[in-house]
C-alpha cells in the first residue's frame, strides 16, 4: 500500500498493490473517492510536484496519473451523500485551502453570523472565503451600518478589522484604506506602523495619499513599497530629503521630469 498527502487540497491518497485507489479528507479521514484504477499490480508511486497529484507505475509498465480537479472538488464533496456532514467538510476544505465551489455556503454562514450578532464569526468566515467573495466594499459597508453588539466594547467595523488582523491576515487594498482612515483620525499612527512592519496592510498609492495628510514620512515608506516613482520623489521633496532624489532615480533607472521636481522644491 502506498500513501501520499496532497497538501494543496487537504487530501490523502492511498493506492493498494492490487490497484485500488482511495482518497480521504485529511482532518476527518472521510472517504471522498475510491476506484480500481488498474488490473495489474502497482509497483511504485511518486508525488507529482506540479499538480500535487500522484504518478504510479503498474507491473505492465503503464504510467497512471492521478490528479484532483480543483474546480470541482468542493462541489463534489458537497453533494457526496456517502460523506458524513459533507457540506461542513466541503466548507472546511474551501476555507482552509482557498478552493472554489462553496460560495453559497460561505454567504450563508456569513449572513447567519451577522443575523445572530456574532460579528467576530462573520469576520472569520469572510477571512476564509476565497478571493474577494466577502472581503470587499459591500461587506465593509454592512459592518459600518451594523449596531454594536450588546456589551461590545468595539464598533462592528473595528471588530471586523481586528479579527482579520488577529488571524495574521493581510488586509487587501480596500480594507487597508478603510482601516487607516479612522485610526489616523484618532491620532494612532503608531498602529499603522506596527501593521506595516508585520506586512498586514496592502501598500498602495491611495493608502499613501491618506497617510500623507498625517505623516509624510510614513507615507513615503508606503509609496516606496507600492513602487510609484513619482509619489516617492514627491515624498522625498515634502520631507526635505533632496539629496536622496538623484540616487533613487539612478537606482530605479527612472527618468523624472526634473523641471517639475525643481518647481516642487523651490517653495
Amino acid at each position: 500500500m502506498i500513501v501520499q498527502a496532497a497538501n494543496k487540497f487537504g487530501l490523502i491518497f492511498v493506492i493498494t498493490k492490487a490497484g485500488y485507489f482511495y482518497m480521504y479528507e485529511a482532518s476527518r479521514a472521510a472517504l471522498v473517492y475510491r476506484q480500481k484504477i488498474t488490473q495489474e499490480l502497482v509497483v511504485c508511486s511518486v508525488r507529482n510536484t506540479t499538480t500535487d497529484g500522484m504518478i504510479a507505475i503498474n507491473k505492465a509498465g503503464q504510467v497512471l496519473a492521478i490528479n484532483v480537479d480543483e474546480a470541482n472538488l468542493v462541489p463534489y464533496v458537497m453533494n457526496a451523500q456517502h460523506i458524513p456532514d459533507q457540506k461542513n467538510v466541503a466548507f472546511k476544505l474551501a476555507s482552509r485551502y482557498g478552493l472554489q465551489g462553496a460560495d453559497d455556503v460561505f454567504m450563508q454562514q456569513f449572513n447567519m453570523a451577522l443575523a445572530s450578532s456574532d460579528y467576530a464569526q462573520a469576520a472569520r468566515v469572510a477571512q476564509g472565503a476565497p478571493g474577494t467573495l466577502l472581503r470587499n466594499q459591500d461587506t465593509i459597508n454592512k459592518f459600518k451600518a451594523l449596531p454594536p453588539a450588546p456589551g461590545a466594547s468595539q464598533q462592528p467595523i473595528m471588530l471586523y478589522f481586528s479579527t482579520l488582523l488577529e488571524t495574521g491576515a493581510t488586509l487587501n487594498e480596500i480594507e487597508s484604506l478603510e482601516l487607516a482612515r479612522p485610526v489616523l483620525q484618532a491620532g494612532k499612527s503608531q498602529l499603522i506602523e506596527q501593521w506595516m512592519a508585520k506586512n498586514q496592510l496592502t501598500m498602495s498609492d491611495a493608502l499613501g495619499d491618506v497617510i500623507r495628510q498625517y505623516n509624510p514620512q510614513m507615507a513615503l515608506k508606503v509609496f516606496q513599497a507600492s513602487g510609484s516613482p513619482d509619489k516617492v520623489i514627491q515624498g522625498l521633496v515634502e520631507t526635505n530629503q533632496f539629496d536622496k532624489i538623484l540616487p533613487y532615480c539612478q537606482q530605479t533607472q527612472y527618468k523624472p521630469d526634473w523641471i517639475k521636481i525643481m518647481r516642487q522644491m523651490v517653495p
